[in-house]
């Protein structure tokens, strides 16, 4: 039996005192943004945990026996509702270990596409709300998460990453971490895999090949090339011609090969990602390889595009037609 199992529910007798004991451990569920609305958290519009599939990964990937699956499943589904059209992360069991402070939540994707989560920053804090550790987990290896789905997540922050160790009986809770704006304008970290001299390489190519419109809102892919352990790294121009600045929250990403064949599908969710009125901005986005159809492709024969575009080697341009039609993508 795993370790999380037989430390916690090792001594049970029964579902029913497991039951108990899910619902006393559980923590104050947390959401990412992607509905757009405002509190998603107050929202009424909610989906039974049970609707969700669970899937495995990471350490939980084909190393828990059936009975260890299905009490987990059970946990799972023992879960309050999920706002709709929301990621929330659930934070369902925490254990102090040598090596430090570990939180084990459920991701759950109440939305009707796939969501690839890059870096999510989280912090820990008491009762009271002072903060004691922060820390961006990345998330890229784990693959995209489907439609619909949950996978339990384990987040371990160090003792040494603390800024200061409380005591033992203090309870600590686990907080999402927005980046602020103005870091998330100058710090070029944000950029995955993009340097500052890369940045401005991309900067003055797409301001060369079709500068920003009065008016008009693209997505442009302005290149595609090897990532990092064999997967892609695309980078992408986001353009605003409007007299207000835009936030973007989602980028759908596909990839075909020369046949036309799907080689990556994938769903970006950003957080404080803003373009000024009237400015583009570039940003690199990782496909890892265990989120791609085809392995050993040929890079220049593939093509990379935002759906609803017109796909071209050099070139996918989305003008956004509508604002109410694009939900989701900006806000």
């Amino acid at each position: 039996m795993s370790w999380l199992l037989e430390n916690w529910f090792g001594s049970k007798e029964s579902l029913e005192q497991v039951r108990e004991d899910i619902h006393e451990y559980l923590h104050k569920e947390f959401y990412l943004g992607l509905s757009g609305i405002d509190q998603p958290e107050q929202s009424a519009n909610r989906v039974e945990s049970k609707e969700l599939f669970l899937q495995m990964n990471g350490p939980w990937d084909n190393q828990l026996e059936e009975a260890e699956q299905e009490l987990l499943q059970y946990v799972h589904d023992e879960l309050p509702p999920v706002v709709r059209d929301e990621l929330g992360v659930f934070p369902f069991y925490t254990q102090t270990t040598n090596d430090g402070y570990l939180v084990l939540t459920f991701i759950r994707n109440a939305t009707d596409r796939s969501v690839l989560l890059q870096k999510l920053p989280l912090t820990l804090v008491t009762t009271d709300g002072q903060e004691v550790a922060q820390k961006s987990f990345d998330l890229l290896a784990n693959g995209p998460m489907g439609e619909m789905s949950s996978r339990p997540v384990e987040f371990l922050f160090r003792w040494d990453e603390f800024s200061f160790i409380p005591e033992k009986e203090v309870p600590l809770t686990l907080n999402y971490k927005k980046p602020e704006a103005n870091q998330a304008e100058k710090n070029h970290e944000l950029n995955v895999g993009l340097s500052a001299s890369e940045t401005d390489h991309y900067m003055k190519r797409a301001a060369e090949e079709a500068p920003v419109k009065s008016g008009e809102v693209d997505l442009q892919v302005l290149d595609i090339s090897t990532g990092v352990d064999n997967g892609l790294k695309v980078v992408v121009v986001f353009r605003n011609g409007l007299e207000k600045r835009l936030e973007f929250t989602e980028v759908p990403i596909i990839v075909h090969d020369k046949a036309g064949e799907t080689v990556a599908r994938v769903s970006y969710t950003l957080q404080n990602m803003k373009v000024e009125a009237n400015s583009q901005r570039v940003w690199a986005f990782d496909i890892p390889s265990s989120s791609m159809k085809q392995q050993g492709v040929d890079i220049a024969e593939l093509t990379a595009y935002i759906p609803k575009a017109q796909p071209r080697k050099k070139a996918e341009t989305f003008v956004v037609p509508d604002m109410d039609d694009n939900k989701g993508l900006l806000q």
